[in-house]
């Protein structure tokens, strides 16, 4: 059996959390009632449904490089709609 060098096993560690934490991430954005494409960009630049409750639209549509109105009506106000839920 191979041994593991104990670098590896923080890359080991790092990479379940970094899973944990895409899982939980995908989770909350996965059930927003947004677009496919806007999912993809919010999961790309790491936004979360708290992020997305905490920013306002002029930040989060320069961020994903979309318009501020579309910031605001689709990714905010979908977050805004799910936290009350």
């Amino acid at each position: 059996m191979k041994e593991i060098a104990p670098s590896d096993l923080e890359n080991i560690a790092d990479d379940q959390v970094a899973f944990a934490m895409r899982n939980i991430f995908s989770q909350q954005i996965c059930h927003l009632d947004i677009a496919d494409g806007l999912k993809q960009l919010l999961y790309e630049k790491k936004y979360d449904l708290n992020s997305l409750l905490q920013s306002d639209a002029a930040s989060v549509a320069r961020e994903l490089g979309i318009e501020e109105y579309v910031a605001k009506g689709e990714s905010i106000d979908a977050a805004k709609k799910k936290a009350t839920e």
